[in-house]
């Protein structure tokens, strides 16, 4: 896992995360359970609070699945969609994962209702591309939306002809938003 660089925030600051997230990157797997852990106490979220986060399946994905299942936040994984999702998805929610969906599901109707009936109060983008999108239209207005060194795309692409690409900029200040780039 790439060490992290930087830590900036758009309208949003708080100083014991910088300390608990710049040290992420590591291979010793109890240092990073308590890294995640210290880095969702410092989101300032409650018990039962829900998560939204992409790239489930990944190290730091499974860690925080675990962590997240300790302090009584809920989870909601997507993954990539790929041969073998099926069993991905029932390892994660081995792991403590509450809901797990593939990325495909993330562009249905379906996804739309489960954000808003579980209101998401933060977003962890670990990836490029559609899924940061589909995790930022996830988190609930007045949410945290941080991602972890991605680029985000210029765009957010509503499906159909209903609705015309947004600029990024717009859909966070749309939103309301907290921005964290770490």
């Amino acid at each position: 896992m790439q060490s992290i660089r930087r830590f900036v925030t758009a309208r949003h600051q708080n100083p014991n995360l910088s300390i608990g997230i710049r040290s992420l990157s590591t291979s010793d797997a109890s240092t990073l359970v308590k890294n995640v852990g210290s880095f969702l106490d410092s989101l300032g979220l409650k018990s039962g609070a829900t998560l939204v986060q992409n790239c489930g399946d990944s190290e730091i994905g499974k860690v925080l699945i675990q962590v997240a299942k300790e302090r009584k936040f809920q989870t909601i994984s997507i993954i990539e969609d790929k041969p073998g999702t099926p069993e991905i998805i029932e390892e994660l929610k081995a792991l403590g994962g509450d809901i797990v969906v593939p990325e495909s599901y993330t562009k249905t109707w379906y996804m739309k209702r489960l954000a808003g009936e579980l209101s998401p109060a933060a977003g962890l983008n670990f990836s490029d591309g559609y899924q940061a999108t589909a995790v930022c239209k996830a988190v609930a207005n007045g949410g945290t939306f941080v991602t972890y060194g991605k680029k985000l795309p210029k765009h957010v692409v509503y499906g159909g002809a209903a609705r015309k690409p947004v600029e990024w900029s717009a859909f966070l200040k749309e939103k309301n938003l907290k921005v964290m780039n770490l």
